[in-house]
């Protein structure tokens, strides 16, 4: 393939034209995303109750000490945003904890009533904290300030809304590709225009054709459904069925088609080896780096998020495609958004809640977003490496930054960017009500069960809808 690339001739604008053009884009794109949305509720959580001081006009200028959990400003993105926030609200002083969320930290903290007034969270997990009482819901806040939040992709609202209550505001977006090593398949004469993501029969196939073994080890893997990190969202909705029902209530893994898809997972790795040498494998690769195994053709097709272009783009000229994930047997597009959300824990004294809202607000503006995505191109362009843009959750930023900053790496990369409009388009989220860890963690020990046959499909299955149920 000739890889050879002319960048795309693009008129450059001010940032002022870019926040001209984004506010535009967020009402007419975002008018056309929420037709129709309804938020779903989860039982076990929170009443619908008034949050603290509903109706109390907005502060007149926010002042104070803010403490945010597990977001770090160890990036130009983060330094942008939180300066675009500064510069409003210059009495602010900012102290964020970057890291992972230390839950038993949090507890406490809200139990004391210390809680720090904003913390980052997978999104996934706000039904937990929600369920806990540990967060508070933002209704009142998004009503007083008229704060739209139609300025965000419809699914993340609804994955963060429980009982008809908003806990959080969405940011980042990562949403699952089909990844292809083009020069694998190109060494193993596999025609990349033929294979078809829907094609679970084709996929278990293709993967035993292009996996090599080396005695009992193995040196690359063909297809990687990664249903051992989580998939198994994805592949039993690819198949038509739903783990847990859309209001929370029931689970459904013995469902014959999550069974199948589990079943098919296992089939497809055991044709490369077996789980346990495909683990082996991973272990011993270096996957933040120039020797990413999809980048060096270790492995030739899987599942990823579009992030891993960041890793990859060490190689601009990297000969790979990406596609969208379907359903079975479908030329139906589906994919799964996955992120994380600002949220504000219980207990805030008024004035420091009010400040932690006007931070959440600011993070998540379309002007702190297009600072985000200049200032890491420039710095991405002092470090020698071409930028790429995020999905932020902000439909007005992500617009102008894939269609004016991105200004091309090669067509790979470029038709990567390309999909990821479709990709939101098709977007589903996974269960994220107040079990939903309880459930992942049990989800997560029966598929490897099941993938490392200490358990069949069906009894690994049967295990976690156990443990699933009792939980819900």
């Amino acid at each position: 393939m000739n890889t050879e690339h002319h960048k795309p001739s693009r008129q450059r604008f001010s940032r002022r034209t870019l926040l001209r053009n984004a506010a535009f884009l967020s009402g007419a794109v975002s008018v056309s995303l929420l037709a129709g949305c309804q938020p779903p509720t989860a039982p076990g959580a929170p009443a619908a109750t008034p949050a603290p001081d509903d109706g109390a006009p907005p502060p007149e200028a926010a002042a104070g000490t803010l403490r945010v959990w597990g977001y770090g400003l160890d990036d130009a993105r983060g330094q942008a945003r939180v300066t675009v926030f500064q510069e409003a609200h210059p009495n602010v002083t900012i102290e964020p904890v970057g890291g992972a969320l230390d839950t038993q930290q949090l507890l406490t903290a809200v139990a004391s009533g210390n809680p720090p007034e904003v913390i980052n969270v997978d999104r996934s997990q706000t039904g937990s904290w929600a369920g806990r009482g540990a967060i508070d819901p933002l209704d009142d806040l998004i009503s007083r300030d008229q704060f739209d939040l139609g300025q965000f992709y419809p699914v993340l609202i609804e994955q963060i809304t429980f009982n008809g209550q908003v806990f959080g505001v969405p940011q980042f977006v990562n949403v699952d590709l089909f990844f292809m090593n083009l020069d694998v398949l190109a060494e193993e004469g596999v025609d990349p225009e033929a294979v078809d993501p829907g094609n679970w029969e084709q996929l278990t196939q293709l993967g035993e054709q292009l996996h090599i073994m080396e005695g009992n080890q193995v040196v690359r893997t063909g297809f990687d459904t990664k249903m051992q990190d989580g998939r198994l969202w994805l592949w039993s909705w690819a198949n038509g069925a739903e783990p847990i029902t859309a209001d929370g209530a029931q689970a459904n893994f013995t469902d014959p088609r999550v069974v199948e898809a589990v079943a098919w997972a296992k089939e497809t790795v055991d044709r490369q080896g077996g789980e346990l040498a495909r683990a082996a494998f991973a272990q011993a690769q270096n996957f933040f780096s120039a020797q990413n195994p999809i980048l060096i053709g270790q492995t030739a097709m899987t599942l990823f998020e579009q992030w891993l272009i960041g890793v990859m783009k060490v190689n601009p000229e990297a000969n790979f495609r990406t596609l969208l994930p379907r359903l079975r047997n479908s030329d139906q597009p589906l994919t799964d958004a996955t992120g994380s959300a600002f949220a504000m824990p219980r207990g805030s004294a008024p004035a420091q809640r009010d400040i932690g809202w006007e931070f959440i607000k600011g993070m998540t503006s379309t002007e702190a977003w297009l600072a985000g995505e200049e200032a890491t191109k420039a710095q991405n362009e002092a470090d020698g490496v071409p930028y790429h843009p995020t999905i932020s959750g902000n439909i007005a930023a992500d617009q102008e930054a894939w269609n004016n900053i991105y200004e091309g790496i090669s067509p790979s990369y470029d038709q990567t960017v390309a999909l990821f409009p479709q990709a939101l388009e098709s977007a589903r989220f996974r269960y994220s009500g107040p079990v939903a860890a309880t459930i992942q963690e049990a989800m997560t020990a029966a598929v490897n069960d099941a993938l490392q046959g200490a358990q069949t499909p069906e009894q690994a299955m049967e295990s976690l809808q156990a443990a699933a149920q009792q939980a819900i």
